[in-house]
């Protein structure tokens, strides 16, 4: 039988997560592309990409939360809490630095709006917009946060 440490399933659930919002984020993107363009051919290819990217964001997180799910279901616990890892710091930092980009954005965006006002783009496209900047900056952050940067091989 092949167990689990509980940090482990914490650890590999928390990176699906990131993966899910990763993919969200470009699936985001993309929507905003498909604004941007007008309707013909490239438009009809984004709007598939988008139903793509919808679908794969749904399954990366409903895959990555499984063993959660099947712990509620079941009622079984790994522990009381989510224990303390590297991981975890991880995803708080990354979900900090998406707020400050998000922060950011939203100051630039603010500083531009008479420039974006002549745009004419629905108020829609700019929550779009927050939102991708919010989700990729947090899914990038947490990636380059865990990174394998070979840190333990210059210690020898």
């Amino acid at each position: 039988m092949n167990q689990k440490n509980c940090a482990e399933i914490v650890d590999r659930v928390q990176t699906g997560v990131a993966r899910g919002m990763l993919v969200c984020g470009v699936t985001y993107l993309v929507l905003l592309a498909e604004v941007l363009t007008a309707k013909g051919r490239l438009n009809e290819i984004l709007d598939f990409a988008a139903i793509i990217g919808s679908a794969l964001t749904v399954i990366v997180t409903f895959v990555s939360l499984w063993p959660v799910i099947k712990q509620k279901l079941t009622g079984k616990s790994f522990v009381p809490n989510e224990p303390e890892s590297f991981i975890s710091g991880a995803m708080l930092a990354s979900f900090k630095n998406g707020w400050i980009a998000l922060t950011l954005t939203l100051v630039f965006l603010l500083g531009l709006s008479k420039f974006l006002d002549g745009l004419g783009l629905p108020l829609k496209f700019y929550f779009v917009l927050l939102f991708a900047v919010a989700v990729l900056s947090a899914s990038i952050s947490f990636f380059w946060l865990t990174r394998d940067d070979d840190l333990e091989g210059l210690e020898e």
